[in-house]
């Protein structure tokens, strides 16, 4: 879970508790802090925010795409789809609202891939 705010990160370890087979591999609050978790720790999935402070997420999606392609990443924000930057879903990423998210998108992000973009 990769989000400046640790009050977002909390919210998201609850529901990530609360859906049986997944476990909080670790927290990060930056993009940079996120690559260097992922160099030390695999993971199978990242909710990340799109906007931190230094490295957003955009970019650090990017990278761990490029470095770690089977990795599945989710971007998490406020804004809708329409208004994130055109290449935000170029990147391999998908996208969810924060508002939305929740144990049930959770399930169907693994099960589908992150296929069902909303």
């Amino acid at each position: 879970m990769v989000d400046d705010l640790p009050s977002f990160r909390r919210a998201v370890a609850g529901v990530i508790a609360v859906v049986d087979g997944f476990v909080l591999a670790g927290e990060a609050a930056s993009g940079e802090e996120a690559l260097d978790f992922l160099r030390h720790h695999p993971v199978g999935m990242v909710l990340m925010d799109v906007n931190m402070p230094g490295m957003g997420g955009l970019e650090a999606a990017r990278r761990i795409k490029c470095g770690h392609p089977d990795v599945t990443v989710v971007l998490l924000s406020v804004n809708n789809t329409e208004d994130l930057p055109r290449d935000a879903m170029v990147l391999g990423a998908h996208y969810r609202h924060k508002d939305r998210f929740g144990p049930d998108e959770l399930e169907a992000l693994w099960s589908d891939g992150g296929r069902a973009d909303s």
